[in-house]
């Protein structure tokens, strides 16, 4: 039922450009009862912060399962991670594109990228990245989630990246994943800023 509300809710924003007038009237579309809504979602802002949360967690199930990813290091599964779901992204472009017109500062926290925010650091948890410590439970845990959401902030630049993107096959994109992850890479495994320098070109010739 989540899955089939979500995908009638996109269809609507599509044809409509907003949300529905209320639940009763989406429903009714649906054929459903309020209540079924009511049993998967608050509200309409909590069913899209699940909307990107889904598509990361559908483009997951098509990789974690193959026996090439569990030969992957950690760096190349989140690689693998983040350009399966730049690839599914492509299936909801039209709705993403209207509803995220207005999202002009990558930096910006987005209450509706919440769910994909959990669903990330849920993949970061399997990953279990060696990550620089100092032996205090307490201020390890603090830079592990530090390193967290620097990578978050990484996928969405990276997806901020990808709205605008208007080259072939969005090609331009792929090289944003390469080297802003190969970046992430470097700072987590060396404290280096060797390739930051050739990033900040990368992103001064896309955006000038």
């Amino acid at each position: 039922m989540k899955a089939k509300i979500i995908e009638n809710y996109i269809l609507h924003y599509n044809r409509s450009g907003k949300m529905p007038v209320s639940v009763f009237a989406f429903c009714e579309t649906m054929e459903m009862n309020e209540s079924d809504f009511y049993n998967e979602f608050a509200d309409f802002n909590s069913l899209e912060s699940q909307i990107l949360s889904q598509i990361w967690t559908d483009s997951m199930s098509k990789i974690v399962g193959q026996d090439y990813f569990a030969e992957c290091t950690n760096n190349e599964k989140l690689l693998a991670a983040v350009y399966a779901f730049v690839e599914n992204l492509k299936n909801y472009r039209s709705y993403l594109l209207l509803k995220y017109k207005d999202w002009s500062n990558p930096m910006e926290q987005i209450s509706s990228m919440q769910g994909l925010k959990k669903s990330f650091f849920d993949f970061l948890e399997t990953l279990h990245f060696e990550n620089k410590t100092i032996g205090i439970k307490q201020v390890d845990s603090v830079l592990e989630k530090g390193m967290y959401h620097a990578l978050f902030t990484n996928l969405s630049f990276v997806f901020h990246f990808w709205l605008k993107d208007s080259s072939k096959g969005f090609e331009k994109t792929d090289a944003c994943i390469e080297k802003s992850f190969a970046l992430s890479f470097q700072l987590i495994d060396n404290n280096s800023l060797s390739t930051a320098f050739d990033f900040g070109k990368f992103l001064f010739s896309n955006f000038k």
